[in-house]
C-alpha cells in the first residue's frame, strides 16, 4: 500500500473516530449525563441576560451617578439568575432592574422567564401587560398578560383598568370589550364600583351614547352622588 493511501485511510479512520466521540457525547448530553456543548435553551438564556448600554437611557432627572449604580446593580442583578436560574425572583429583578433603565423589550423578556417559573404571581403578569401596552405597543401580547392576571386575581384592579385603557384608547378596534370587561368588574371587584361606573360614564359620553351613559349615571349617583355630578359637569349631554 503506497505511503499516500495510508495516509488518507489514518485521517478517514481519525474523522470517524471524532464522529464517533462526538455523537456519544451529543446523545450523553441529551440524557442529561453530561454537559459540554450549549443548548438553545442556553443561547436564549444569554441574549436575555445581555448588558448592553445602547438599550439603557436615564429616567429624567435621574443623576449620572445614580444611572451608572443601576448598570452596576444589573450585573450583580444577572449574576443571581446566573448562580439559580429556577429562581423567578431573581428573573423578576433583573427585568425590574432593566426596566428602571428603560430597556422596556429587556425587562419583558425577563419577566417572562420569571412567569413562566412563577404563573400565579399575577404582579408579574400585570408589570408584562403594561410594558407591552405603553412602551412596546404590543395590544394583543398587553391583553394577553392582563388576562392572564384576571385568571390568578379576579378583582385585580389594576389590570381591570389596564384592560380598559387599552381597548378605550389604544386598541380601539376591540372597543366593545369595554363594557363586558367592566360589568365583569363590577361584579369581581366590588370595593372599586365607583372607579368602574365612572369609566363607563365616560365612555358612553364620549361615544354620545348618553341614554347609555346616563343608566350608569345612575348606578354611580347612588353610590356616590358628587362623583356623578362632577361627571353631569364635564358632559352636558348628561343633564
Amino acid at each position: 500500500m503506497s505511503r499516500t493511501k495510508k495516509i488518507i485511510l489514518l485521517t478517514l479512520g481519525v474523522i470517524a473516530g471524532l464522529g464517533l466521540v462526538f455523537g456519544l457525547l451529543v446523545y450523553f448530553q441529551s440524557q442529561g449525563l453530561i454537559k459540554i456543548f450549549p443548548t438553545a435553551r442556553d443561547r436564549e438564556i444569554k441574549q436575555i441576560l445581555k448588558i448592553d448600554r445602547t438599550k439603557f437611557k436615564p429616567a429624567e432627572g435621574l443623576p449620572p451617578e445614580k444611572f451608572e449604580e443601576a448598570i452596576k446593580k444589573l450585573s450583580e442583578l444577572r449574576q443571581k439568575v446566573l448562580d439559580n436560574r429556577e429562581d423567578a425572583k431573581a428573573w423578576f429583578d433583573f427585568g425590574y432592574a432593566k426596566e428602571f433603565l428603560n430597556d422596556h423589550e429587556g425587562a419583558t423578556r425577563a419577566w417572562e422567564k420569571s412567569f413562566a417559573l412563577q404563573p400565579l404571581n399575577f404582579m408579574t403578569a400585570g408589570n408584562l401587560a403594561n410594558v407591552y401596552q405603553y412602551f412596546l405597543k404590543d395590544y394583543p401580547k398587553a391583553e394577553f398578560y392582563y388576562l392572564k392576571a384576571l385568571e390568578v386575581k379576579p378583582d385585580y384592579t389594576s389590570a381591570y383598568q389596564g384592560l380598559s385603557d387599552l381597548y378605550r384608547f389604544n386598541w380601539q378596534e376591540e372597543e366593545d370589550k369595554v363594557e363586558p370587561l367592566l360589568q365583569e368588574a363590577l361584579e369581581k371587584d366590588p370595593a372599586n364600583q365607583q372607579a368602574y361606573y365612572s369609566i363607563l360614564v365616560e365612555f358612553f359620553a364620549r361615544k354620545n351614547d348618553f341614554a347609555k351613559a346616563k343608566e350608569y349615571l345612575a348606578k354611580l349617583r347612588q353610590i356616590k352622588p358628587e362623583a356623578a355630578n362632577q361627571l353631569v359637569e364635564s358632559y352636558p349631554g348628561l343633564r
